[in-house]
């Protein structure tokens, strides 16, 4: 009995020396992740308050602000010009980021096959995602005019005229900030997708040689779904910068002609800053917001999710 009681109090003494290590680990962290968690709190958490507040009330910018509860959202989804700045950053955050993931994963395909050369190409691809893009929307912005612009000096030698003015149609200029969104974002796709292409073992690639599969199939079979997580944060990160904008629209066409190419980080700078109206444009903010949250969170429960063959 003695002895039984003696194994009992060791192994209750173990317990409460367990115990109290894990106390004093969990108050190591918590005290290590303090700086972190009052730095998020100062640079974003008070921001946004002092944003949700903005969008609950009436304000121009100078003076006090005056609350108004939920009007700005009412007004917001019944607001024409919200529906439109919506679905051109939907238009914008789709077909330029399915358009650059697509060129891409074919230039990764061409320089991952030890072709002569790769690393020029690598940094030649690249370069378009280092410059600014301030920079990016005024050249593509002067190669587009009429007569002098490169593209329609490039028609004309075509034979198909050198006058459009595609920046100043309704019907082509969001096409055209789409397609030079492809082009200055698939450098950095391009790399990241490569280097993920690489990681892949070459003894996978030679196994599947000797089976007889072909280089399409391999890349469907197995390129592909090995680097589906990297494939979807590439697409998350552009879907998002996309949607988000702001500088290569505005430098390019300021949202026009008309309505045609605002988005929702325009219309928010056009509320605010052009007419005076900071309550709408908080609103705007905080659904824009809103559904890049989601679109994150969807994008990350995607990329986690495993294929039936893994």
């Amino acid at each position: 009995m003695q002895a039984e009681s003696s194994v009992a109090l060791a192994r209750s003494t173990r317990v409460r020396v367990s115990t109290e290590l894990g106390r004093r680990r969990e108050r190591q962290v918590l005290v290590s992740l303090l700086p972190g968690l009052l730095v998020l709190v100062v640079l974003f958490g008070i921001p946004i308050v002092g944003l949700i507040r903005t969008s609950l009330s009436r304000w121009n910018g100078i003076g006090p602000q005056v609350f108004i509860g939920w009007s700005n959202y009412a007004n917001l989804f019944i607001d024409p010009q919200f529906a439109n700045a919506l679905i051109n950053s939907i238009v914008l955050a789709v077909l330029s980021t399915v358009g650059l993931c697509v060129v891409a994963l074919a230039l990764a395909v061409f320089v991952s096959s030890n072709m002569r050369g790769s690393w020029l190409y690598r940094v030649l691809w690249f370069l378009p995602a280092i410059a600014p893009p301030s920079a990016v929307a005024v050249f593509w912005s002067l190669s587009v005019q009429p007569y002098s612009g490169v593209v329609n000096a490039t028609l004309g030698i075509l034979g198909l005229g050198d006058d459009r003015a595609f920046l100043a149609s309704p019907s082509t200029a969001l096409y055209v900030v789409v397609a030079v969104a492809i082009w200055q974002g698939t450098g950095f796709a391009f790399l990241i997708l490569l280097g993920a292409m690489e990681e892949v073992p070459v003894s996978v690639y030679e196994a599947a040689a000797i089976d007889g599969c072909s280089s399409v199939r391999r890349f469907f079979h197995i390129t592909l779904p090995l680097i589906r997580p990297v494939l979807s944060m590439v697409i998350l990160l552009e879907a998002i910068w996309a949607f988000n904008g702001f500088t290569l629209v505005w430098g390019m066409t300021r949202g026009g002609p008309g309505d045609s190419t605002v988005i929702l980080p325009v219309l928010v700078y056009q509320d605010a800053f052009q007419y005076g109206n900071f309550g709408p444009a908080a609103a705007v903010s905080i659904v824009g917001g809103i559904i890049l949250l989601v679109l994150g969170f969807t994008g990350q429960w995607l990329g986690s999710r495993r294929s039936p063959d893994q």
